[in-house]
């Protein structure tokens, strides 16, 4: 019975139709609609053919205002209107000297921690490098992911968890230890394992704790 539908021009003229419409439907965007109803709203369309500077829109946040005990900070949007998107990411020998110099001294040298200087972050999020001998790579990684990390409006902390002498380097170790030192400093909503060679290019890549996006989940 089938066959003999199918070989009805009228059938066969509907069928085509029906498949035209269904190509053209997911062309134009549909399956991002349709993965809309059953999660997370898709984000922004981003165009990797054009790159922004690595420290773009971070002039917009403007200087700390004076704390004022009887009037606290806003909480930061749900999504920092400081991203940009693609990143122009260039690796050159000794090209970047680490952090930003406007970067103030935080962690280990005793100062703040960064955060907003505007609002109140919504997400607190230490970020654990284990490294080894690998100071280039290192240089590039902190050159980019201060700024990228500032644009997301984070309270966040690096922490370089160094191995000393020529024994078998063990990554998951410097993890551990850097984990139980970043826990003394904040109650960190998330806790992030980053290797050295890593840069993000896409600041749309959000670091906070969300189970849409792929990191690690809250810490208990």
């Amino acid at each position: 019975m089938l066959r003999r539908l199918l070989e009805r021009p009228c059938s066969l003229a509907l069928l085509v139709s029906c498949q035209f419409a269904f190509v053209a439907y997911f062309s134009l965007g549909g399956f991002r609609n349709l993965t809309a109803l059953f999660g997370r709203p898709a984000g922004p369309a981003v165009d990797y053919s054009r790159t922004h500077d690595v420290y773009a829109n971070l002039s917009h946040t403007g200087p700390a205002p004076t704390p004022d005990p009887a009037r606290p900070l806003p909480f930061c949007p749900e999504r920092s209107p400081l991203l940009v998107g693609p990143l122009a990411v260039v690796l050159l020998p000794r090209a970047h000297a680490g952090a930003d110099p406007r970067q103030e001294p935080g962690g280990a040298a005793g100062g703040p921690l960064p955060r907003p200087p505007r609002c109140e972050a919504r997400s607190r999020t230490a970020v654990i490098v284990p490294h080894r001998n690998r100071e280039g790579h290192l240089r590039h990684l902190l050159y980019y992911l201060h700024p990228f990390l500032q644009r997301q409006q984070l309270h966040y902390g690096i922490y370089v968890v160094h191995q000393a002498g020529n024994s078998t380097f063990n990554r998951a170790k410097l993890l551990n230890v850097g984990v139980k030192e970043a826990l003394k400093d904040e109650e960190w909503d998330c806790l992030f394992l980053h290797d050295v060679d890593l840069i993000p290019e896409n600041d749309h890549n959000l670091y906070t704790c969300d189970p849409w996006t792929p990191n690690t989940p809250p810490w208990p």
